[in-house]
């Protein structure tokens, strides 16, 4: 029988807290504390309930029924009716499904329906387009700080959570990553996915990394993807020019595969294949329409004119994309040598002659309105580039990746280890004198990009710069026992600019944090001392830690505050898997020693290999290979003293940031006998 409506009223207003039942609005009736009260930031109380009947229990179980039904007919359990305070807009139509919606968790929105006034998101979306739009995700397309509009309520939590450590606010930031998760966990299992969904999941992955949770991050990179399979996102036949949403899908898809690219699993048979996103104009054997029949072709990139002069010319953010697919490459290849499983990379079926190839095929595709001679970044003003940093810092990326690249390449530490493995690795030829040219190199390169960007004040939040400053810095400090007084001189003041660099991201980012605290570890052990004084500090041999090493070349920061696991608040204990060490060589550190001639000049009678191979010592904790022992001595000699005569601009004065070329002369004279090495050896010098 159904009882009177002035009943069902009372009824309802018995299960309202005092402050709703007293202005008379409705109350959702949560326990200890209602939403309402929660979001004004008010106490919360009920009146006791008193059952004076036998019959009472039945009629509190219908008046709560009718509550829950009427919360799903006014659209979705999630769209929790708001104060006129903080109402930003109506929810949006949710489609109505024959199931009944998993409901919200009691007391979530304490940690998120307080905060998220108009102001607080507005404030959000601003330091998303100053620190996160476009370097590296791009999720939205602003032109400029916008208001918060209609944001779905767990969109709203992963931009908080992002942002909020550009206010130094990252422990509240935690609990808006966790309210995001709850919402989109229950998105997923009430069948409501939605594109803000699979974005949120972007954001909170690349938020999970830059906090150094990597396998908390790489899980929610996944589920993203996955998601993205499930849409069709994958496929270029999904993206119809009818749907107003295929430039922000566009962006979605491209930003997951940046961060794939730069945080993704590199090992393991479950471990996403670089090869699939191999670009559409490389050739395979020989013949590109090979290489289209393998599969669908991918997703289309997302319109990109930000910079281009050209209405054909690929966009920044798309070239950095491009550019981004060599550089998962190079951290596949890093990983194999990691694992003793490097092929003598002189070979031309070695990865290191097809990462080169691919390279060039790609710098190749680089249009001429993004090079650096074209845009003269150094010419520039910091308030010009502060304008425009949604074209500055990709390109910014997409330098620092290049020289990244041919820095990790040629990193002697990647040879030294291997020829520990290879006995052909340990035979003197002019790959070692090549590969030790383009180190110091392209080394040089990153921190002359970063003595740019600190003069002209750029702002870069992207812990890929940290990363590649960190890879710079540990070339520096493997040069710092060179003999030659000059290049001994500028690889200590290009190390602690390196490291100061690095510093500038520990304060938003705890994975750069402990890049920064490994870099220190590595360099104390080095030194011999745990206070170095970087101005006087002159040492004829260094100690390199084996396992800090790899740390750093691979961005092995997990961070295990979480509870002292490594997943980061994801797996239970009972999961956790063990962290992966490098076995026998946990403490052990190879004894670096550079020969001590001053110069070297080349002698083209012996083609160039009468040049010194990198030294180690044989730790005690490692067990070299009998084949390699028999041929390697105990001692080996660095590869650095055939820079000497031909590039003294790498140890010069580098107070004129600005046109290195004209400078050097290189621009207005021919190269002269003794020029010609130079001149060739320069001209891989810049994209």
């Amino acid at each position: 029988m159904t009882p009177p409506e002035g009943q069902r009223r009372r009824l309802r207003s018995n299960h309202a807290c005092l402050n709703c039942r007293r202005k008379k609005t409705r109350c959702p009736g949560e326990k200890p504390a209602c939403s309402c009260c929660v979001r004004l930031n008010q106490p919360c109380s009920y009146t006791p309930v008193t059952r004076t009947s036998i019959g009472s229990p039945s009629k509190d179980r219908l008046a709560e029924l009718e509550e829950k039904v009427n919360l799903i007919l006014n659209g979705n359990i999630l769209a929790r009716s708001t104060g006129p305070e903080t109402k930003l807009s109506p929810p949006s139509p949710r489609r109505r499904d024959s199931h009944t919606p998993y409901p919200v968790p009691s007391g979530l929105g304490e940690g998120t329906t307080p905060h998220s006034s108009p102001s607080v998101i507005a404030r959000a979306i601003n330091l998303y387009v100053e620190h996160c739009h476009r370097q590296p995700v791009w999720c939205f397309d602003f032109d400029g700080p916008g208001e918060p509009g209609s944001l779905p309520e767990e969109l709203i939590c992963s931009l908080l959570a992002l942002t909020l450590r550009y206010l130094h606010e990252q422990e509240q930031g935690q609990h808006y990553a966790d309210d995001a998760r709850t919402l989109i966990m229950l998105r997923i299992a009430n069948g409501t996915v939605e594109l803000a969904t699979i974005e949120s999941l972007c954001l909170l992955s690349y938020s999970s990394f830059i906090d150094g949770n990597t396998h908390l991050g790489q899980f929610y990179l996944g589920l993203a993807s996955q998601l993205c399979r499930a849409a069709m996102l994958d496929v270029a036949v999904a993206y119809s020019t009818d749907d107003p949403h295929m430039e922000r899908k566009k962006r979605l898809f491209w930003s997951l595969q940046l961060l794939e690219q730069s945080y993704g699993r590199q090992t393991g048979i479950l471990r996403t294949s670089t090869e699939i996103w191999r670009p559409p104009y490389f050739a395979t054997d020989g013949d590109q329409d090979s290489h289209k029949a393998t599969g669908p072709p991918p997703p289309p990139m997302p319109q990109d004119s930000v910079g281009c002069t050209n209405p054909h010319d690929t966009g920044i953010w798309n070239m950095s994309n491009q550019f981004g697919w060599v550089w998962s490459n190079v951290r596949g290849y890093v990983s194999d040598c990691a694992r003793s499983k490097m092929k003598e990379p002189w070979r031309h079926e070695s990865m290191y002659s097809m990462i080169l190839s691919d390279l060039t095929e790609v710098e190749n595709r680089t249009p001429f309105c993004h090079r650096y001679d074209h845009v003269q970044f150094y010419e520039r003003i910091g308030e010009e580039l502060s304008y425009e940093l949604a074209y500055w810092v990709p390109w910014l990326k997409l330098q620092f990746m290049y020289h990244a690249i041919l820095t990790v390449l040629n990193h002697p530490f990647l040879y030294i280890m291997a020829s520990r493995q290879n006995p052909n690795l340990a035979i003197p030829n002019s790959f070692w004198r090549r590969s030790s040219e383009l180190v110091v190199l392209h080394a040089t390169w990153i921190v002359r990009l970063i003595d740019m960007v600190v003069e002209k004040e750029v702002r870069l939040s992207d812990p890929f710069f940290a990363h590649v400053a960190a890879i710079a810095a540990t070339v520096q400090l493997y040069y710092c026992c060179a003999g030659d007084p000059r290049l001994k001189y500028k690889s200590r003041v290009d190390y602690a600019k390196c490291r100061e660099f690095l510093r500038t991201f520990a304060t938003t980012s705890r994975a750069c944090e402990g890049l920064h605290r490994i870099l220190d570890q590595m360099m104390r052990i080095a030194s011999g001392s745990e206070n170095v004084d970087y101005e006087t500090w002159l040492p004829s041999k260094i100690y390199l830690s084996i396992p800090l090493m790899w740390d750093i070349l691979q961005f092995n920061v997990t961070d295990r505050s979480a509870g002292g696991r490594a997943d980061g608040r994801l797996l239970h204990s009972s999961l956790a898997a063990s962290a992966v060490g490098q076995g026998s060589e946990e403490d052990s550190t190879l004894e670096v020693i550079v020969t001590t001639s001053p110069e070297v000049t080349v002698n083209t009678a012996d083609g160039g290999q009468a040049v010194p191979l990198p030294l180690y010592r044989t730790p005690a904790t490692s067990k070299a290979n009998a084949a390699a022992t028999s041929i390697m001595r105990d001692t080996l000699v660095a590869p650095i003293d055939s820079l000497m005569v031909n590039t003294p601009w790498l140890w010069a004065d580098s107070a004129p940031l600005g046109d290195m070329e004209s400078s050097l002369g290189y621009a207005n004279s021919g190269p002269g006998g003794g020029d010609a090495e130079f001149s060739s050896w320069w001209n891989l010098g810049n994209l």
